[in-house]
């Protein structure tokens, strides 16, 4: 996917600009300088071809978060195919502008420059930005001009191919788990660049993959690592992996075998299950351990630090060795079966009613709660809607204790189910 990197000095209108250029409210918008200290990520659409925008701080020439703020810029610089250069038609040109510039000839990235601000009555410096070349005249505020600011970023966006997977699979995990060398394993070639190094995978790969007579694309993911780690490059690499794992079906958490889960790898669990993925455990570097101890020991305790992914299998691989990558992949095909079923209505609403009977639901203030009947309404992930006369009323165990009671029923071994409940006036809840 083509990322696009927007820079220039604080308060000339780049988060503007990118909220407008991605449909969205997603970057801070004030008439302060400097309001924008950190990349902010996000999707966009331009002429139906998806690209990732990349909003920056301000670069700046001296103050306190200058250094970091002007290091986040070189990173996006460095990290995307295409870079939108805003300057501000209202202010003369600065040692900040003609230092961006540097940097962005310096990195030989294509660019597009624009004035924004333009449709101000205040027009004479606009011309000092044309020094660097021709430029777009646009005002992000009032989105004059932006069609033709955006047919120019179309050229640098490129289409992603339309082929048809079963699954789109992502590798994910921290840095250093061997996701690279699995990937590697998995394709018997080298693809990735593989190293011991702490992040040497700094970006996202596609590789079509062709299994059985089922067709893939395995995103071998950056690592991802701790939103405090002073590396700028780690917070690159995690960025791109929480996108990698939102383009894709299905996620293999890699976990290292001699270590144990940690508190990311929990994170990074928590986080496939919020999205709704498909899961697959990979236990590497099983060729380490030597077996001290056996495996369903190891199997039992990822399933006690990380309850919340007991439906998902644990599989011991060894990428050196190429053990078990076969039986990863069948398991990764069992998923996205399982994930595209569709059960019909009947056996929904005789589990429900199974699980109420069970377990009735809490009625709050002396009103009886119902839980009428459910339906499933889309497959990958599986969705279900369950209608009640109190959706308000249901509380947070009692949901826990509804998904819990589905896995049961109907197996879903790797698949993070999707329960909604609404209520007659079909207002919608999660």
């Amino acid at each position: 996917m083509s990322k696009v990197a927007i820079v220039g000095k604080p308060n000339v209108g780049k988060s503007t600009l990118f909220n407008t250029l991605i449909k969205k409210n997603r970057s801070l918008v004030l008439d302060v300088p400097g309001t924008t200290r950190d990349r902010v990520f996000e999707y966009g659409t331009i002429d139906d071809k998806e690209a990732l925008f990349i909003d920056t701080g301000g670069f700046e020439s001296e103050g306190e978060f200058a250094k970091s703020i002007n290091e986040q810029i070189m990173l996006a610089i460095d990290s995307s195919d295409v870079v939108v250069v805003v300057f501000d038609a209202t202010t003369p040109l600065s040692i900040q502008d003609e230092e961006i510039m540097r940097y962005v000839l310096k990195s030989k990235k294509p660019y597009i420059l624009t004035i924004n601000k333009s449709d101000i009555n205040n027009r004479e410096f606009i011309y000092d930005y044309y020094k660097f070349g021709e430029a777009v005249e646009i005002s992000a505020a009032h989105r004059r001009n932006l069609s033709s600011l955006k047919a120019k970023l179309s050229r640098y966006i490129e289409e992603e191919p339309k082929e048809a997977y079963n699954a789109k699979i992502a590798i994910v995990g921290r840095s250093n788990v061997g996701k690279s060398s699995l990937l590697n394993a998995i394709l018997n070639e080298e693809r990735s660049v593989v190293s011991s190094t702490i992040g040497t995978t700094t970006d996202s790969t596609d590789t079509p993959y062709e299994f059985e007579g089922s067709k893939y694309l395995l995103v071998d993911t950056a690592g991802i690592r701790r939103k405090r780690t002073k590396k700028s490059l780690d917070k690159l690499a995690s960025i791109f992996s929480i996108f990698s794992i939102d383009r894709a079906d299905i996620a293999v958490l890699v976990l290292d075998a001699k270590e144990g889960v940690t508190a990311l790898d929990k994170q990074i669990g928590n986080l496939i299950v919020k999205k709704h993925k498909g899961i697959v455990i990979a236990l590497n570097k099983w060729d380490l351990v030597k077996n001290k101890e056996e495996f369903n020991k190891y199997e039992k305790s990822i399933k006690n630090e990380m309850p919340f992914l007991n439906f998902a299998s644990v599989i011991p691989t060894s990428a050196t060795e190429y053990k078990n990558t076969i039986r990863l992949i069948r398991n990764i095909k069992e998923i996205n079966d399982t994930c595209s079923e569709r059960i019909n209505t009947a056996a929904l609403n005789d589990a429900l009613n199974k699980i109420i009977k069970a377990n009735a639901p809490f009625s709050k203030r002396g009103k009886e709660l119902k839980l009428k009947y459910m339906t499933q309404v889309e497959t990958n992930p599986p969705h279900f809607v369950i209608f009640t006369n109190r959706v308000e009323d249901i509380e947070e165990n009692y949901k826990r204790y509804i998904k819990n009671s589905m896995y049961r029923i109907f197996e879903f071994k790797g698949c993070a189910i999707k329960i909604t409940y609404r209520n007659a006036k079909n207002e919608e809840f999660e």
